[in-house]
């Protein structure tokens, strides 16, 4: 070999080294959107410097090759690093509040700087770079967390430069005070299959960070309000103070022809049993968080009871016949209104439950969700609830939202929550919906399926008409009102509107949140877990020292 080559050589073991960086670049970054033009640029590399092996063209080529070679890793090592801080910076804070809730405890600093490590370790979880370093400067009323982390580089150690250094840093207000977070979720039919998967994750995630992957906290209270058609309040509140239990209401015996009430009907059934879903209150009660109270009797709440409906064409809940029971063999005939309020066909009868349109035959009609969770320090509590929803049913909204402020109210039906005036708690609704309120007409007596406002011939929602618009329109216009007053009542409201087609719903959600940066519009729900990172990540900023 000649000597003028002998900068040729050094050059090829340089170009050597440089291409075995690049292997380990193509593995390291694999799901990697810049993998494809890496390994075009590495064999059209190859491919010249087998064609052409004259020095002059090696060594042109590598001088051409390192500084291109140093504009592209350098992008992507940066890249890199910001990805690493990213999640290093998000794990601090989760890390920094746990350390202040310990201190809020009367935990000693030592306890309370280990707890910080543990879940800075759990945040980062096994596939975080090691190397990293955190402490916790812990004053009087606050907590300082630092870290940082030398992020080894792929392609930049060739020119000499083999990590980058990353710190971060996070200072918490030690008992900033408390949030209550009510999470109000579709669980619809539309929501089925990824949807509600996806759901379960970001909900789950959510959890996750508010509660700094702890059991339980002093700060965070959670509760679940899963929602179809209706809302399940859970079986368990079959003889609170708060139910109608004697049939008080103006709404509990509507629909049939004797004074019973909905117990006496469930009772009279052999096979069937309150599953736990209540109608709507009559207006006012309908939009507000109205404490049941005696001497106001459409205050209190009636338990869901769908009617059984005629035998004949044209009705969709028919679930026992109307001549059975107790009923007089004499009375086969009758108008559909006159069938269908027999209070005496139910004795002893077996309903039919089968799924059918959508939802269920039988007094549960329409009771399709999940029970309520109520407002809880236990996050094991919430995420269990968020893994046992399901997917069935229609649509409301309406009556989910009031549900969830009633989660959060410090009065019955749930008085979990603090006191609406407590300047150190702060009320947060959650909101997420797939598609738009529902309602249907039917040309029968009834004018509409049965639902938690009862039939439109009872008229409880005030709408204009029975058409199926209408009904759905006036719904939009109940949930609004209710929107409206939850936020005056001080509620923090997030809504999220998920792949929704109908442009006014998607303008009422919009409305309904608390600012326009507090709504969030989707297409995929697979990005509705990091929707929800970002809203727990600014609730949980709530603490974080500015």
């Amino acid at each position: 070999m000649y000597a003028g080559h002998m900068p040729a050589l050094s050059l090829l073991r340089t170009l050597k080294t440089l291409f075995l960086r690049l292997d380990g670049l193509a593995f390291a970054f694999a799901k990697s959107q810049k993998l494809n033009e890496i390994r075009l640029a590495k064999d059209a590399l190859r491919r010249r410097f087998v064609s052409d092996c004259a020095g002059s063209v090696v060594l042109l080529f590598g001088l051409t090759l390192i500084p291109l070679m140093g504009f592209v890793g350098g992008a992507i090592d940066y890249a890199n690093a910001y990805n690493t801080r990213s999640k290093l910076q998000s794990a601090l804070d989760a890390a920094a509040r746990a350390v202040g809730r310990k201190m809020d405890e009367g935990a000693g600093q030592d306890g309370a700087k280990a707890t910080g490590m543990d879940v800075l370790k759990a945040n980062l979880g096994d596939d975080f770079p090691a190397g990293y370093s955190a402490d916790f400067d812990i004053q009087l009323d606050t907590v300082t967390a630092t870290g940082g982390l030398n992020v080894d580089t792929y392609i930049l150690g060739v020119l000499g430069i083999d990590h980058f250094p990353v710190a971060v840093s996070s200072t918490i207000n030690i008992a900033a005070g408390t949030y209550e977070v009510a999470l109000v979720l579709d669980n619809s039919g539309s929501m089925a299959g990824s949807k509600i998967a996806d759901l379960r994750t970001a909900a789950t995630s959510l959890t996750n960070i508010l509660y700094a992957n702890q059991h339980s906290s002093d700060h965070v209270m959670m509760s679940l309000v899963p929602f179809a058609a209706s809302v399940n309040v859970g079986t368990q509140y079959a003889n609170a103070s708060w139910m109608d239990t004697i049939g008080r209401s103006s709404i509990h015996a509507e629909h049939f022809d004797s004074a019973v009430t909905r117990w006496d009907m469930f009772n009279a059934l052999s096979n069937a049993s309150w599953r736990g879903c209540v109608e709507v209150r009559p207006a006012p009660h309908d939009v507000t968080d109205t404490t049941p109270t005696a001497g106001d009797d459409n205050s209190y709440f009636v338990p869901l009871f769908a009617p059984d409906e005629p035998d004949t064409s044209g009705y969709l809940n028919s679930y026992i016949s109307d001549e059975e029971g107790s009923c007089d063999p004499d009375t086969s005939e009758g108008d559909g209104h006159e069938r269908q309020s027999r209070t005496c066909k139910y004795s002893g009868e077996n309903a039919d439950t089968s799924l059918n349109y959508g939802t269920r035959r039988g007094p549960n009609h329409m009771c399709d969700s999940q029970p309520i969770r109520p407002l809880t320090n236990n996050s094991s509590a919430i995420v269990d609830a968020i893994e046992d929803m399901n997917a069935y049913g229609g649509t409301n909204i309406h009556d989910a939202l009031m549900w969830g402020w009633r989660t959060l109210s410090p009065a019955a039906p749930f008085d979990e929550g603090k006191p609406y005036d407590d300047s150190d708690n702060t009320k947060i609704m959650i909101l997420m919906s797939d598609g738009a309120n529902w309602h249907s007409s039917r040309s029968n007596h009834n004018q509409s399926w049965y639902t938690a406002y009862g039939y439109h011939t009872e008229d409880r929602l005030g709408s204009p008409s029975g058409a199926t618009s209408a009904l759905r329109s006036t719904m939009n216009v109940r949930t609004a009102q209710a929107c409206t007053n939850a936020k005056t009542a001080g509620i923090l409201i997030y809504t999220v509107a998920l792949e929704v087609s109908d442009s006014t719903t998607i303008g009422m959600l919009r409305d309904c949140a608390t600012s326009p940066g507090r709504f969030f519009e989707l297409d995929d729900s697979g990005n509705l877990e990091a929707v929800f990172e970002a809203i727990a990540n600014e609730i949980s900023k709530l603490r974080i020292a500015d």
